[in-house]
């Protein structure tokens, strides 16, 4: 349990650096889209390396069905398709509110992973972690109730707000569902036992078929436009985001979700590592951003760890 909980903070904590990645770019109008690219390529590459380098020195791995398997590829794959388009609703608020408040209603999409723990996986549905819930959901609301600033009464400043709100809330859902994919393979017989790399060269396949899906829909597959200096730039970040992330990924993230399942508390597994997260990023926001929020703002920041406080208690 230890293990667990230490593995799932230090997540959180490497996760800031995505939502400081994903702020920068929106704000300076970078392409996204081929920041994911470029990203998914580098971890795609990467982690097929190592399952390659496995496979030639023959490491010996437990039996594991092969149903597990499957499974486990299918819901990783819908993990990082999904992401992929998180990121992109996420952006388009970011370029329009409060990144601090905007990061804090998309983590709170770990309600989604730990309902569906009480509800398919049996774990128990105490009171303190209905109450948990309950707070994150009035954390949300008190979001798009609140003012950023004095001139939010203008009547454009509230229609901005009033998109950034949604393309926020977009995020959160996508946020959840793809967040119960990623920990779904934590909760199926012996899928402790599969890799980490198998799991986040999965994610991140599942990223690039969003990135093509996208690119098709959207006619903008082969007609990319990038400011001068821009691909430098977003090979930077996307180096920086491989670094952080997939050493998040393996050493970390999968194994704290593994070793909370194993003792019966993984619906914890997110709580922990977006609860320190939320945190991080908020104090990010308002040190570094100097982003100014009001005072149900404020209070649904504390409602929404207080929550997620509860939920591991």
């Amino acid at each position: 349990m230890f293990t667990g909980i230490l593995f799932a903070v230090l997540t959180g904590i490497s996760w800031i650096w995505i939502g400081v990645v994903i702020s920068y770019a929106a704000k300076h109008k970078l392409n996204i889209p081929y920041l994911q690219l470029f990203q998914t390529l580098i971890g795609i590459t990467v982690s097929l390396s190592i399952l390659c380098g496995m496979y030639l020195l023959r490491q010996t791995r437990p039996e594991i069905p092969v149903e597990t398997k499957w499974i486990t590829a299918a819901a990783m794959f819908g993990n990082g398709f999904l992401n992929y388009f998180m990121f992109l609703a996420m952006g388009a608020a970011m370029k329009r509110g409060p990144n601090g408040i905007i990061w804090s209603i998309v983590q709170a999409g770990l309600i989604f992973p730990f309902l569906m723990g009480i509800l398919l996986f049996d774990v128990s549905p105490s009171i303190t972690r209905i109450t948990g819930i309950l707070l994150i959901v009035v954390s949300v609301l008190l979001f798009g109730l609140g003012k950023e600033n004095k001139q939010d009464s203008d009547a454009s400043r509230m229609e901005q707000k009033k998109t950034w709100y949604l393309f926020a809330l977009l995020a959160m859902v996508l946020c959840g569902i793809n967040q119960c994919c990623g920990n779904l393979p934590s909760y199926l017989n012996s899928g402790e036992a599969i890799g980490s790399v198998y799991r986040a060269f999965f994610a991140q396949t599942g990223a690039l078929g969003g990135w093509l899906s996208g690119g098709l829909a959207a006619g903008t597959l082969l007609r990319p436009k990038f400011i001068p200096g821009e691909i430098r730039k977003l090979l930077l970040f996307a180096l920086s985001l491989n670094a952080v992330g997939l050493t998040a990924s393996y050493l970390l993230f999968y194994n704290a979700l593994d070793a909370l399942a194993k003792a019966d508390a993984g619906s914890l597994g997110y709580p922990l590592v977006v609860s320190s997260c939320i945190i991080g990023f908020f104090l990010y926001s308002a040190l570094i951003l100097r982003e100014k929020t009001g005072f149900l703002q404020k209070t649904g920041f504390a409602l929404g760890i207080a929550g997620i406080v509860i939920i591991c208690l």
